[in-house]
């Protein structure tokens, strides 16, 4: 087996048999000095040509072809070429070597650079598919053309003229600047025209979105949804899913992925290891989540993996999770007559209830696993304790079974009360818990909570 960055003389078979590692490596030829064999984790097996600039400190790249369209001959003959002219003093970076290269990447099209750029990295699958959407829909005058061709003017005009829908071109914008970025990085490209977006100061201020539940719209919003779940007109797994990202405030892609296997029944906690910052994201489990999670586990009879299965037919599917939650949460907005939310705008409600509770900032992102720079945090407490995170969740729970209004009689005077007490919504939805019809809470509202303070 050839190892890591040693120097052979590469053939076909050492190039055909290099085995893929966890991290990028090379193989230096032997045959011409400052030729390299780069193997990608992902597979992909390239030619690369470094070398320094006679009489300077500069050390120059460019990565010659696929290992599988360029021969080995062809591959040393245009190392030999750009290795040559650095030995003679040529920056492959002024002004002469530039046009060169453009000259031999003419065709290297948009399209060609994002295809390399997402081969070429270890990217989400729904990043992946982020840009593959974003550069056709947004980016499509710009498809086909060649990269070096690309040029500052271009960019500023697509982006301005798209000032009707800011947030998805600056998006894309985004998308548009990391692979053209990637390509001076390749050398391919001298400079990236996206730069003169940000130094001619264009940029569209987006702002960031803050819809969420407010305070005095969690009463209307959790008796809709206790009552659409009792009256059957939400579907189950639904409405248990808009429940668990309340009350835990997870991501979409984060909640909907989770499996049965990823509970540990010992400590009574859910480890979700497909994080949005890759950092495993661990829940402590409440006597509400649990409660949720049991009446999961009874009504998944087909044995799906995933914990919020997907319907299929009339019954749940057998291998796919839950893909969306909006249509069900329009369901309860309508009939709490609140403003529409969706599933990121869960998020923001939990992290408003977390800071209505007085649960310290450090938590707090403990909770939404954010990472927390500080020094204590990363060198002395390195993660929030598990029951700390349980007693917090706990506290969430409780706070929305408080805000639960159920219209019923009371069992002694037979007037209309309301569930004001740890264990409504298990009481009402889950049948594990009692409630004490004692307790008598009235509606809530901005007026009523302003009154409260005169």
């Amino acid at each position: 087996m050839t190892k890591a960055n040693t120097r052979v003389k590469l053939t076909r078979k050492i190039i055909a048999d290099c085995p893929v590692r966890d991290s990028r490596y090379f193989i230096n030829d032997n045959s011409v000095r400052g030729l390299r064999l780069r193997i990608s984790p992902n597979g992909i097996k390239r030619y690369v040509a470094i070398g320094r600039v006679r009489k300077t400190s500069k050390t120059r790249t460019k990565t010659l072809g696929d290992a599988s369209l360029l021969s080995l001959d062809d591959a040393r003959f245009a190392a030999r070429e750009f290795l040559s002219h650095l030995q003679l003093g040529v920056d492959a970076n002024e002004e002469g070597a530039i046009k060169l290269i453009e000259q031999a990447n003419n065709a290297f099209t948009l399209k060609e650079a994002m295809d390399i750029y997402l081969a070429d990295r270890k990217l989400k699958p729904k990043t992946v598919a982020s840009y593959l959407y974003e550069i056709p829909m947004y980016c499509g005058g710009f498809l086909l053309k060649p990269v070096n061709r690309i040029t500052e003017d271009e960019v500023c005009k697509w982006y301005l003229e798209n000032d009707h829908i800011p947030t998805s071109i600056d998006k894309a914008f985004r998308s548009l600047r990391a692979i053209l970025e990637y390509m001076v990085g390749t050398k391919v490209l001298s400079h990236n025209p996206c730069a003169a977006i940000t130094t001619r100061k264009l940029r569209y201020k987006i702002k960031p979105k803050t819809t969420r539940i407010e305070s005095h719209e969690l009463t209307g919003f959790i008796d809709a949804w206790v009552k659409l779940m009792v009256g059957g007109g939400l579907n189950e797994v639904q409405g248990d899913f808009i429940l668990w990202l309340l009350m835990t405030g997870c991501r979409l892609n984060e909640a909907r992925t989770m499996e049965w296997v990823d509970i540990d029944p010992d400590q009574l906690i859910i480890t979700i290891f497909d994080t949005k910052n890759d950092n495993p994201h661990v829940i402590p489990l409440t006597p509400l989540m649990s409660d949720l999670l049991d009446r999961r586990k009874k009504n998944n009879p087909r044995g799906n993996p995933y914990v919020f299965p997907a319907m299929q037919g009339r019954g749940y599917s057998a291998h796919k999770h839950l893909s969306d939650c909006r249509k069900a949460l329009d369901k309860i907005t309508n009939l709490a007559s609140i403003l529409r939310i969706r599933p990121h705008d869960i998020r923001r409600s939990f992290t408003s209830i977390l800071d209505e509770l007085d649960v310290s900032h450090s938590s707090i992102k403990a909770l939404l696993n954010h990472n927390d720079g500080t020094v204590t945090r990363r060198h002395y407490l390195q993660a929030t304790s598990i029951e700390i995170k349980r007693r917090n969740l706990w506290a969430v729970g409780k706070h929305l079974e408080k805000a639960v209004t159920i219209n019923g009689k009371h069992p002694k005077t037979g007037e209309s009360c309301v569930f004001a007490c740890v264990g409504s919504i298990r009481e009402a939805v889950y049948k594990t818990a009692k409630c004490n019809f004692d307790i008598i809470k009235e509606n809530k509202s901005a007026k009523s909570i302003l009154d409260a303070m005169r």
